[in-house]
């Protein structure tokens, strides 16, 4: 069972931390959505959806909200 709990840390602020790149406003709201439900981000090719798949993944479990045991990425390439 998982412990859902308030973010304490942003998009940002995580990206920063992992020396990352930022992420936009747009990812941002993507990575720190309801973390209650699935996801879907429909956007073009090389608009960055996998790297905000992987950034919320990250936000989900350093947040607490899932433990990385409990996380399923599906692509539907082998270079993702």
């Amino acid at each position: 069972m998982t412990t859902v709990r308030a973010s304490c840390i942003e998009p940002a602020e995580l990206a920063a931390e992992l020396g990352i790149a930022c992420p936009t406003a747009e990812q941002s709201a993507v990575i720190a959505a309801d973390p209650g439900g699935p996801m879907l981000v429909v956007a073009g090719a090389g608009s960055g959806k996998t790297e905000t798949m992987a950034a919320r993944v990250v936000w989900l479990v350093a947040n607490g909200y899932v433990t990385p045991d409990r996380v399923l990425g599906l692509t539907f390439t082998r270079k993702a």
